[in-house]
């Protein structure tokens, strides 16, 4: 038998190109690799992007402009990032597989994930197709709805797909019903049993399967690396399945390192919810990473009630040299709220951070339910003064989330509106902000965000009406232009390219001077470098 697994591609505003690595296919493949013929296609990792003009979100084509120039630029155009439908059958029948089976993480991207599985049946009715991950585990019955997907994986997929194959191999299927995690369609219904839990976590996957140089992190080939599986804590705002905290064994982390050296991978991102949940554990996995020379990261957020100065230490010994703390909102109000850790901790590692050899990445989310203007425009004037960059995220309904359950019954949202549970569709579910609001304050983030960037240049200047005037605006007019009218104006403008001129920016005008007012005679740092300025 033949499988083939499939990374499907996404169509959005924007992708983040070092975060593609297909690590829950590698699992799968180890896992299957002794009872069948397995193969990995990536259709979205690699490929150029192709613009899309016709897209589901014309509400935004006010803010997302292609013909339009600021130095705070944002999103411009709507792009399928990956393999199109033909690229996708030719290769489904150029390998001829019994199975295809398609990766569904987010359900804003679920679509794409199906339309893989039409281009199989389209190659062949006799394909068996496939779909897990987390849309497909919270909405078993939305995927098998569709006429192209025949079965769903439910939870981790390791040995459930294991077994599904085994299946398909010995009777047709006929056993497929009770196999846990696996959900199926009999005579008009749906078979949906209970998400599926792995018990050995320390399977280590084979990266052999996959092209090493295909992944890179600037120049060095990188990988996704997991120590551990779940979490214990239940944020308001995240729709993560149910699964338990579990934690692997060191020797299989040691095995798995080693593994990695001998492919010639220089950096490892660690995928973990928790990497730093157990202090004692953590100090132990950086020990196994010291003297490899692999460069480390955790993209996915750093937990940091549980760091402190001798922990980071540890880290840039073993490896670390950017963090990415998540600090949702300054307001240990809205974190309550949200059932979040507050920040308490990490701001008392602040002047460590900021006198640390470390590049510090700082998320916080816009627009979350319970969020007044004032605690997001507090957030960004704290994050502002510290050596650091701003992070931001336009808060969107995870589905399975607490907020998003709580939404949809208040505002009746539908399942059908998969695609705006996605950042970029800057949703505005926070009555107190509209769009042009959220809008407003991810241009002013991108601001403080370039004055950041000009102050760890030469020569910086000492009050931020000064910056106009640094040889890096000056030498482009329009630049200059834009950055002068936003300072003493109060007010966002950006070039028409096809009228050449300036014309307004879609944006909240009173909340750019509120903004200005608050942090007033406030300091701006740099993000590589300790400079500042005050804002007058």
């Amino acid at each position: 038998m033949k499988v083939l697994l499939v990374q499907p591609p996404i169509e959005d505003f924007y992708d983040t190109s070092i975060r593609t690595y297909p690590l829950s296919l590698l699992y799968i493949a180890t896992k299957i690799r002794d009872i069948c013929d397995v193969s990995i296609a990536d259709f979205r990792s690699n490929w150029k992007s192709r613009k899309i003009d016709d897209h589901f979100f014309p509400e935004l084509a006010l803010y997302y402009r292609s013909d339009r120039y600021t130095p705070l630029s944002f999103f411009k155009r709507y792009s399928r990032y990956g393999a199109n439908h033909d690229e996708i059958k030719q290769k489904i029948a150029s390998e001829k597989p019994d199975v295809v089976a398609v990766s569904s993480l987010f359900s804003a991207y679920s679509e794409e994930a199906i339309d893989v599985a039409r281009c199989a049946k389209e190659v062949s009715q006799d394909i068996t197709t496939v779909l897990g991950g987390i849309h497909p585990t919270l909405f078993p019955e939305h995927v098998l709805q569709s006429p192209f997907v025949d079965y769903v994986v439910r939870g981790e997929g390791e040995t459930p797909f294991f077994q599904l194959i085994e299946a398909l191999k010995t009777d047709k299927g006929q056993r497929v019903a009770g196999i846990e995690g696996i959900s199926s369609k009999d005579k008009g219904r749906y078979v949906i049993p209970n998400i599926h839990i792995e018990e050995d976590l320390d399977f280590i996957p084979d990266r052999t399967l996959l092209d090493t140089s295909g992944y890179r992190i600037g120049k060095k080939n990188y990988t996704f690396f997991l120590t551990s599986r779940g979490c214990p804590f239940h944020c308001a705002f995240c729709g993560r399945p149910p699964f338990p905290y579990r934690v692997r064994n060191l020797g299989s982390i040691e095995k798995e390192i080693t593994e990695c050296l001998s492919l010639g991978i220089q950096a490892i991102d660690f995928e973990d919810d928790m990497l730093t949940l157990d202090r004692v554990r953590f100090h132990g996995i950086l020990n196994l990473f010291k003297k490899t020379g692999l460069t480390l990261s955790a993209m996915n957020g750093i937990y940091s009630d549980n760091l402190d100065v001798q922990a980071l230490e540890h880290m840039f010994r073993a490896g670390f040299r950017r963090l990415n703390f998540s600090l949702v909102d300054a307001s240990a109000s809205i974190t309550n709220q949200q059932k979040r850790h507050n920040a308490e901790n990490f701001t008392s590692l602040l002047p460590y951070l900021e006198d640390s050899d470390f590049l510090v990445e700082t998320h916080f989310i816009i627009g979350l339910p319970s969020q007044q203007v004032e605690h997001i425009l507090d957030t960004i004037i704290f994050l502002m003064g510290k050596r650091l960059l701003l992070g931001p995220s336009v808060f969107y309904l995870a589905p399975n989330s607490e907020a998003y359950n709580q939404l949809m019954a208040a505002h009746k949202y539908a399942a059908q509106q998969f695609k705006l549970m996605r950042s970029s569709a800057m949703v505005p579910v926070n009555p107190n902000l509209p769009r042009d609001s959220l809008y407003t304050l991810m241009k002013l983030v991108r601001f403080v965000n370039l004055v950041k960037r000009l102050l760890d240049g030469t020569d910086a200047p000492a009050r931020l009406s000064d910056i106009v005037e640094m040889p890096a605006i000056t030498k482009n007019d329009r630049d200059k232009t834009i950055l002068a009218t936003l300072l003493n104006e109060k007010r966002l403008i950006w070039f028409d390219g096809s009228r050449g001129d300036f014309v307004p920016e879609p944006h909240d005008s009173g909340l750019v001077r509120l903004f200005f007012e608050r942090a007033k005679n406030k300091p701006i740092r740099g993000f590589k470098t300790m400079s500042k300025l005050l804002v007058d």
